[in-house]
């Protein structure tokens, strides 16, 4: 389930308080069903008016429903510390990178601008990133590598009812493998909010075997590590 920001009506509006949104939905949830964008920019997600965590989100969480951080244009590092704070950890890591939020020089005939307002819609922002930058933005917001690994392995495996299969190293699986360098240093991140914070280490995708066949990691769209 998206939260985070509503598409506006014709008269610039959706006369509903974003605060009001998350009990309504939830409630119609079930266990296993997934709450995206927990640490979203945009209001309607996890951090309420106040800056402070939703209420519901404890119940939902002791109902059995799910946490995917749902990357994207929504990331914030001000709302992911007031979350983390509050005792949210995800479950899954999804980098939700898509054609609104991933920035390379685009193939001819690509139009120059979106139709959309570029302040209305939730996807507007220019901050790069990829799934190992999203891991890296973790780490540095106080998440450990034994925390964050599973979001990205046999969490998300087991979310696919697919646990006994891929996500995992165990003789007899598919021989998904990811390998990652991780550098020591101080590196700038940054999030479409404008926030900027240093990091001393920095993930970054060497290669990875897909069923075995390996594939190295030159795509146009990974984001450039910048030197703090």
């Amino acid at each position: 389930m998206h939260f985070g920001q509503m598409w506006a009506l014709p008269d610039g509006s959706n006369g509903v308080d974003p605060d009001e949104i998350l009990p309504e939905v939830v409630k119609l949830m079930r266990p296993g069903d997934i709450l995206a964008h927990p640490f979203t920019r945009h209001p309607g997600g996890f951090v309420d008016k106040r800056g402070k965590l939703h209420p519901i989100v404890a119940i939902a969480l002791e109902r059995g429903l799910k946490v995917d951080v749902g990357h994207g244009s929504h990331f914030s590092f001000r709302m992911a510390r007031l979350a983390l704070d509050a005792g949210v950890v995800p479950d899954t890591l999804g980098a939700d990178m898509h054609g609104y939020n991933t920035r390379m020089t685009p193939p001819p005939g690509t139009p120059a601008k979106h139709p959309d307002d570029e302040e209305a819609h939730p996807f507007a922002g220019a901050a790069r990133f990829s799934l190992c930058y999203a891991i890296t933005e973790l780490l540095t917001l106080g998440l450990t590598l034994p925390q964050i690994v599973p979001m990205v392995t046999t969490n998300a495996a087991a979310m696919l009812g697919l646990q006994d299969e891929i996500g995992t190293l165990k003789p007899g699986a598919v021989a998904d493998v990811s390998v990652l360098a991780d550098d020591r240093g101080r590196f700038k991140l940054g999030d479409n909010e404008g926030t900027e914070v240093i990091a001393d280490r920095m993930l970054t995708p060497l290669f990875c075997l897909r069923a075995g066949i390996r594939h190295d990691a030159r795509a146009p769209i990974l984001p450039e590590v910048l030197a703090a």
